[in-house]
């Protein structure tokens, strides 16, 4: 942790999981290519390690970006086998992709976020998708409390498809008084249509359902399939506009955004809150950088001018004004969820943090003259 001078602050960040074409997607999967997958297969152990090294070794078979995608889902399936310790435990990894590459286990977080980092560093647009899932854990009528799972959404020249990495990796079982996951490559869970893929997948947000009439939770709750699914659905979402106009948005913007839709689609206060606590921590980490360069500045223009502070680098208007605007908006964001408490976030703790910040700020604003 850096430390802070004056003030200090601390912020920790919690996350709670570690289309624009309106042409018809096939109802089928892909099946495997075998060329792609054995070049997946043959990836040395020391390219394994760096995720640029792997990145471009992948994509070296590659005739266009869906192959690339091919590519880079293989590896996944072949070499990422699911926690069963972490889902236990409920510790799972801290690192991040690189955790994910050096220890080849992790829970759909990881998968998903290990895909998305190849996809970026690959130019292909991919998008970390977040809801609710009837996984292995999944038993029927049960009402969901928060979102459960994570999955990909790709654009390949203006087309959008659904993968989940984690599903198409294996599956997991309860054998003999114990978890298991077993290895078995489901391609059907790469490039599925969306009527198919919301059987058992249902987003926070409903435009990454890319249907025009978007399942309902009570539908997908109640009904095992999609027929019966879709025919309970009625509302009307141009998901094609929708999802043009959200990716206008700047990636902040596009956060709230996002859990906007998702608590009016289906108000579950814990993934809204985490939402608006995860940006509050950004524009708090920032508001408090800049405030500690303010102090940093003001605490030298005493020493430099006899005990007098006098506006000299970071000790400006412009910085403590920076600061104050940071505050100023994660408190805001705060303020709709300063209620919310669990064993990974505190709202209010946080919130007091930044009125803290604020109040200092403003007081460093008033040095100057």
């Amino acid at each position: 942790m850096r430390s802070k001078v004056c003030l200090l602050m601390l912020f920790a960040m919690s996350l709670s999981f570690r289309v624009f074409s309106q042409k018809t997607i096939s109802p089928t999967a892909d099946t495997i290519d075998q060329r792609l997958y054995n070049h997946a297969r043959s990836v040395p152990f020391d390219v394994a390690q760096d995720i640029d090294k792997l990145v471009n070794y992948l994509q070296q078979a590659a005739s266009g970006k869906k192959d690339i995608v091919k590519t880079f889902s293989y590896w996944i399936i072949q070499n990422i086998s699911y926690d069963i310790e972490g889902f236990r435990s409920g510790v799972y990894n801290s690192n991040g992709v690189a955790g994910t590459l050096a220890s080849k286990k992790g829970v759909c977080q990881d998968y998903s976020e290990l895909f998305k980092a190849m996809c970026d560093r690959a130019g292909i647009p991919c998008y970390f998708i977040t809801g609710y899932a009837k996984a292995f854990d999944y038993k029927p009528g049960k009402k969901f409390e928060k979102a459960n799972h994570s999955w990909n959404l790709v654009n390949l020249e203006g087309h959008y498809y659904l993968l989940d990495l984690t599903w198409s990796s294996g599956y997991v079982q309860y054998v003999d008084d114990n978890w298991h996951y077993y290895f078995k490559p489901d391609i059907s869970q790469l490039f599925t249509a969306p009527e198919l893929f919301v059987e058992k997948h249902l987003p926070a947000d409903p435009q990454w359902q890319l249907l025009s009439h978007p399942v309902s939770m009570n539908a997908f709750q109640s009904f095992n399939n999609h027929q019966d699914m879709l025919s309970n659905s009625s509302g009307y979402l141009n998901y094609a506009d929708s999802i043009r106009q959200f990716e206008q948005l700047d990636k902040n913007s596009q956060e709230l955004k996002s859990a906007d839709n998702a608590f009016y689609f289906y108000p579950v206060l814990a993934d809204y809150a985490y939402h608006y606590y995860n940006r509050a921590v950004d524009l708090g980490n920032i508001a408090t950088d800049n405030y500690n360069a303010a102090v940093n500045s003001y605490n030298k223009s005493i020493s430099d001018n006899g005990g007098n502070p006098v506006p000299q680098g970071d000790y400006n208007k412009t910085v403590i004004n920076n600061a104050i605007d940071g505050y100023s908006k994660a408190i805001k964001l705060l303020s709709k969820i300063s209620n919310y408490t669990d064993n990974q976030i505190n709202a209010r703790d946080l919130l007091e943090k930044c009125q803290l910040g604020l109040d200092s700020s403003n007081e460093l604003l008033k040095t100057i003259r």
